[in-house]
């Protein structure tokens, strides 16, 4: 899938769920690597999916989930685009990729959660028909969790 708004146009590419491609990427976007090899073995068997945007060879932007055990569900676990190619549509890229695979694995539904500090990807959600299914606090910071019916 190539991006037109940028030129040359972004990439996004279908790639293996390793850890040093996944820190890398978180480490990119929110300046730590939180993912550990334990977490990603098991998402690796639970149909994982990452999608990487590139700008040539430069990694600009990510997002990684997989399948819910025993549920016609995914979990879009992490995900995010380097600062300097924010409000580009990228993010959007990555989100319409992400739904596209989902679909064709066969399962029903996706969601996400978020927080307050992440206002973009609230907004995103929203506007591709997410729906508000469950607020909590989590550490002192409230925590949104959004579904949407892909099937």
């Amino acid at each position: 899938m190539e991006i037109a708004k940028i030129s040359p146009p972004i990439k996004i590419r279908l790639e293996a769920v390793e850890l040093n491609t996944v820190n890398s990427l978180e480490r990119m976007i929110f300046g730590k690597a939180r993912a550990t090899e334990s977490r990603l073995e098991k998402i690796r068997q639970q149909n994982a999916l990452l999608l990487v945007a590139y700008d040539g060879d430069r990694q600009i932007g990510f997002k990684l989930g997989y399948a819910v055990e025993g549920a016609q569900t995914f979990f879009s676990w992490l995900g995010g685009v380097h600062e300097n190619y924010r409000r580009q549509g990228i993010a959007q890229a990555l989100l319409d990729s992400q739904e596209h695979h989902v679909k064709a694995m066969g399962i029903a539904a996706i969601y996400f959660t978020s927080f307050d500090r992440f206002p973009a990807m609230i907004q995103l959600g929203r506007k591709n028909n997410y729906i508000l299914v469950k607020t909590a606090m989590d550490s002192g910071e409230k925590k949104y969790w959004f579904e949407k019916q892909l099937i």
